[in-house]
């Protein structure tokens, strides 16, 4: 009756994949940030309804990630939910995912250096060794385990016993499933086209192939793109043993870990020499892409030949072969301009060779073509500052009008852009002509340095008035006021009399616990010295040292000045 209780148990915290996302759009994550969020020695919330949300947001993601895609539905679903209800509040984990989750609201890049994605890894593993070696795990209901530490312990057991279990097992079905292509001295080379076969020499590593009650040949291997299975028989008894398959992109160690692109290679041309590529129409493309990225690595080969090479690959999604051209010593600008223009996903790479005129970029802004326009629009973004000056201030002014939202939103932020140009852009944003992301809008017009000193009132006064979708705000943290303070926070040029203001609403108020907008006001050049003041008493440590450094800095400037003129009426 134990038994069937506990069986009974777990199927009931079963949960498919797409019923357990179902829990990141409800109130849940939401309630575990301002949770984080929430100052016991203040008393106060540090981030503001607008970062909650954004956070919020990038938790979601952030928990996604860690779903190993090398599972069952229900169990990716059942893990998902592991992650949100135990995983996510892990005594050594939880305040690395908050660092993780709140990073894009944070003006202080260096404040957290400790976030989830650097257990990532790690953590994926686990997650995969618990399913995978789920029959002979001691603790079968995941939701009794609190911690990823306890999960990593119940997994290596589970793997330990799983293993020797494997060591036992005979699948009799396994030489049927063996396919040799070569097995002499050197290496094993096989496909593999049954679970036996992937068991019995899948054994000892960590491949998801080789698990107990994972049915993967029937969901993935398909007869004409078979598993691939490579044995270096050079190290004796410490013989390593990879794994491919190509159809999913999977080329993995024996520790289910992926190999980088010149190990793949290398086993891509060992299986080349054998009659694999003449069987399998797969394993001939591979094989075809992988000479022709030799071909473009060659010194020798010609601008004419990559470019027969561009031409025949540009737009269907071949990002290794394209970033390959475009690296090349021997392109041309001619060559990278038709990769740019005829390969959307991938061309814009080309933008950062120097090959690559800064008026071609200008006349992509003219374009009738707006993938073309934003090109030209980002520009900037690429070859490390190289392209800062590509567009010229005409072209940028007419972009500033685009019909694309995302465009003007790219001038909105872009540093070349004329002061006369983010007027224009302020004013239409305020007289209301901005229908759709307003609020990204003026973020980016407040943060750009060449935005005039006289806009930055306006817009925050006008901040106060409206959300997002336009309507009138009940109060304001409903408003806009707080995003728009946020960035004219940040801005080196916000002009002194703003920063007092926005000091005046967000210190000592109900809104103190906007610790964003307060560091940002603490390291602004332009903050007077009574705002200064007021931060350097901040029960917050971050706020308080560097209130302290900014008046520090203010002080001596002072008397480095007054030393000046002393020194000049001393000559006198």
């Amino acid at each position: 009756m134990k038994l069937l209780f506990e069986n009974w148990r777990t199927h009931l915290n079963e949960i498919s994949f797409e019923d357990a996302k179902k829990r990141l759009e409800t109130k849940a994550l939401t309630k575990w940030i301002k949770g984080m969020a929430f100052d016991e020695e203040t008393g106060a919330m540090t981030l503001s309804v607008n970062e909650i949300e954004a956070a919020k947001n990038e938790l979601a993601k952030l928990v996604l990630e860690f779903v190993p895609e090398d599972l069952t539905d229900v169990q990716q679903g059942t893990t998902l939910e592991w992650i949100i209800s135990n995983g996510i509040n892990d005594p050594y984990m939880k305040q690395k995912f908050y660092n993780e989750a709140i990073a894009s609201t944070e003006t202080d890049s260096g404040r957290f250096p400790s976030s989830a994605r650097a257990d990532l890894r790690i953590i994926k593993n686990d997650l995969e060794r618990y399913w995978h070696t789920h029959e002979y795990s001691s603790e079968r209901d995941i939701f009794k385990i609190k911690t990823f530490g306890a999960l990593a312990v119940s997994a290596d057991r589970a793997k330990r016993r799983f293993d020797a279990a494997q060591e036992e097992k005979d699948y009799l079905d396994a030489d049927k499933g063996i396919e040799v292509f070569r097995d002499d001295d050197e290496w094993r080379i096989y496909a593999l086209h049954n679970k036996g076969a992937a068991c019995k020499l899948g054994k000892g590593t960590s491949w998801c192939t080789a698990a107990p009650g994972l049915e993967y040949f029937e969901e993935y291997y398909e007869p004409d793109d078979p598993l691939f299975y490579f044995e270096d028989k050079r190290y004796g008894d410490t013989s390593k043993r990879f794994q491919f398959h190509f159809g999913s992109d999977q080329f993995m160690d024996e520790e289910d870990h992926q190999v980088d692109e010149e190990t793949r290679d290398y086993f891509i041309d060992l299986l080349a020499k054998t009659g694999a590529p003449k069987k399998y129409k797969i394993v001939q493309y591979w094989v075809t892409k992988n000479e022709v990225a030799q071909t473009i690595y060659d010194e020798k080969t010609t601008p004419e030949e990559l470019m027969a090479i561009a031409k025949k690959y540009a737009g269907n999604g071949e990002k290794e072969i394209i970033e390959t051209i475009i690296d090349s010593d021997n392109v041309t600008g001619e060559v990278l301009e038709y990769i740019l223009l005829n390969d959307a996903d991938y061309g814009d790479n080309a933008l950062s060779n120097p090959k690559i005129t800064d008026e071609f970029i200008n006349r992509l802004a003219y374009s009738e073509d707006a993938t073309l326009r934003y090109m030209a629009a980002y520009a900037y973004d690429f070859g490390d500052g190289l392209r800062n000056k590509a567009v010229s201030v005409e072209a940028l002014d007419k972009l500033s009008e685009d019909p694309e939202t995302l465009l003007r939103m790219r001038i909105a932020m872009h540093p070349f852009a004329l002061p006369e140009t983010l007027a224009k852009m302020a004013n239409r944003l305020m007289k209301g002509e901005e229908k759709e992301r307003v609020e990204g809008m003026l973020s980016n017009l407040l943060r750009n340095d060449n935005l005039p000193s006289n806009l930055f009132a306006p817009l925050v006064k006008w901040s106060k008035t409206r959300t997002a979708e336009g309507d009138s705000p009940k109060s304001f943290r409903d408003s806009l006021a707080p995003t728009a303070v946020s960035a004219a926070a940040l801005n080196p040029n916000a002009p002194a009399e703003v920063l007092r203001e926005i000091g005046d609403t967000m210190i000592d108020s109900v809104y103190s616990k906007e610790s964003n907008v307060s560091y940002a006001l603490a390291q602004n050049p332009n903050t007077p010295e009574d705002i200064l003041l007021k931060l350097s008493k901040s029960k917050i440590p971050y706020i308080r040292n560097k209130a302290f450094d900014q008046l520090e800095d203010t002080m001596r400037g002072v008397k480095l000045e007054s030393l000046r003129e002393s020194f000049k009426k001393f000559m006198k």
